[in-house]
């Protein structure tokens, strides 16, 4: 799992340098372009993309991009727990993200990608089967 921001270049570079390609990654709570995540895509293709609930907020509108160009086989949902409440989500009601709340999330993807919630929660389990070997 990889958490960087800020350093895309320097993850590149080191990723490239010490990790094979078939290598299986978690690029977590990507909130970048897709010029960005590209060029990790096409070294590691055993790479996901994690996003977060960030992508039901008016200003992701560069998150929201970069779902629509990534293939829905190479996303994964995550929380980021305790940060990043969807914004349909009152904080009188839930003041902080937790993992019941990654439908939202799912919902967005569905949304952006123009495909049935079903079928974008069959793809997006069995990437996360598939990255943990669960």
């Amino acid at each position: 799992m990889i958490h960087c921001r800020e350093a895309d270049e320097d993850l590149l570079r080191i990723l490239k340098k010490y990790v094979p390609s078939d290598h299986k990654i978690h690029r977590h709570c990507f909130t970048g372009s897709y010029p960005v995540i590209e060029p990790l895509l096409n070294h590691f293709p055993n790479l996901y993309v994690g996003f977060t609930a960030i992508l039901t907020y008016s200003s992701a509108d560069q998150a929201r991009e970069t779902v629509k160009k990534i293939p829905l086989e190479r996303i994964i949902v995550e929380t980021d727990a305790p940060f990043f409440l969807p914004r349909w989500v009152s904080k009188s009601h839930c003041q902080y993200a937790h993992p019941g709340l990654a439908l939202h999330t799912v919902r967005e993807i569905a949304r952006i990608k123009d495909v049935s919630l079903s079928h974008t929660l069959d793809i997006l389990r069995e990437n996360t089967r598939r990255l943990y070997q669960l």
